[in-house]
């Protein structure tokens, strides 16, 4: 392990190391003054070593090694000055994003590139054994190796900033902020199962602060500037959840959104709820609901009526209209004649369940 006298001389030494480089060698000796117990009071010195420390995280993508430091950083800075924290980890997204971009752009066939099921999984044997006898050589083969690295490291840096801000009042603003581009990343580039894994991330950290109520800087949701930050976040997830075709995400981002209300007892502005049940006649229509559809469709047209004065006439009769033609659509008869117990309770939790959703 390297020692220093001054944090001046590890960044010194670094730039020696890069100099030459040997990357490798500079990133270690910036991680060793990083973890160290000697520097554990904030200073400048120290938000220049660790622009310098992502910078070459980045460059080398090496996410543990940034995840490492920003924890340790994050210590260092919480109770002194949050705004360094934020422009490290902003300054580490911002270098992912244009590293991705960057290899997009240099890279034709992004489809074929980024035809990869699942960002976290190693290549399969039987990818391997394709590219030899296939002769996958030149440019398909480099798209692959340029592209999805690069979006694998970018994905990894949402889940670390994510995990590091995580439940503290003083960066919840940049946990939404980072909730909102992890969001826009699964869209714009169709990552299903990116987007899956970010909704259950996303809902195990609430669950999460709700375990550990005497957790120190503990976000509080009775806030009215939490709760807007939270209910933001959870409405961005259902507009993408919904925008991909992923219903039964959707379906459980509503619930998280009725779950959150239920938790603080308030009811969100009207503009919010309005996106709420627009999306709830979106999945019960999907789902064959045809009832609670319609009922969705009622508290659509209740909501348009009575809060958005600048809406015309003409539109408010096509919502009234929709309404009606949802109504007629409710099936006269109970489809679930002749099902098994089994098939009459799992019909029995799930109706109560929908009508939660619709009060």
């Amino acid at each position: 392990m390297s020692t220093f006298a001054k944090p001046e001389n590890a960044l010194k030494r670094a730039e020696e190391l890069i100099n030459v480089g040997q990357k490798q060698d500079a990133l270690q000796a910036l991680h060793d003054l990083i973890t160290s117990k000697r520097y554990r009071a904030w200073q400048k010195t120290l938000e220049k070593i660790m622009f310098k420390y992502i910078e070459l995280c980045v460059d080398m993508r090496k996410g543990r090694y940034a995840k490492d430091g920003l924890i340790q950083y994050r210590i260092v800075c919480q109770q002194v000055n949050v705004n360094s924290l934020e422009e490290v980890i902003k300054h580490f997204m911002h270098l992912s994003t244009e590293r991705a971009e960057i290899a997009r752009n240099q890279a034709q066939a992004l489809e074929e590139a980024l035809d990869v099921e699942d960002l976290e999984a190693d290549k399969r044997p039987e990818d391997l054994m394709l590219s030899y006898v296939s002769g996958e050589k030149g440019k398909e083969r480099s798209d692959r190796e340029l592209v999805t690295p690069w979006f694998k490291f970018l994905w990894e840096t949402y889940r670390t900033v994510l995990e590091i801000l995580r439940n503290n009042s003083k960066l919840e603003s940049l946990y939404a902020m980072t909730a909102h581009r992890a969001f826009q990343f699964c869209k714009q580039y169709k990552r299903t199962t990116e987007f899956r894994r970010l909704c259950e991330i996303i809902r195990n950290h609430l669950a999460n602060l709700n375990k550990y109520k005497d957790q120190r800087d503990r976000p509080d949701l009775t806030a009215p500037e939490s709760l807007q930050l939270y209910l933001d976040t959870r409405f961005e997830q259902l507009k993408i959840a919904t925008e991909l075709e992923l219903w039964q995400e959707a379906f459980r981002s509503v619930e998280d959104i009725h779950g959150l209300m239920c938790m603080v007892k308030k009811t969100p502005k009207p503009s919010l709820m309005v996106v709420y049940y627009a999306k709830l006649t979106e999945i019960f229509w999907i789902s064959g609901s045809h009832l609670y559809h319609a009922y969705a469709w009622l508290k659509l047209f209740s909501l348009q009526k009575n809060f958005n004065k600048n809406l015309s006439q003409k539109d408010l009769q096509m919502i009234a209209s929709s309404v009606v033609l949802a109504a007629l659509s409710v099936p006269p008869y109970d489809h679930t004649r002749g099902a098994s117990h089994l098939e009459l309770e799992n019909e029995k939790e799930r109706n109560i369940r929908m009508a939660n959703l619709i009060n």
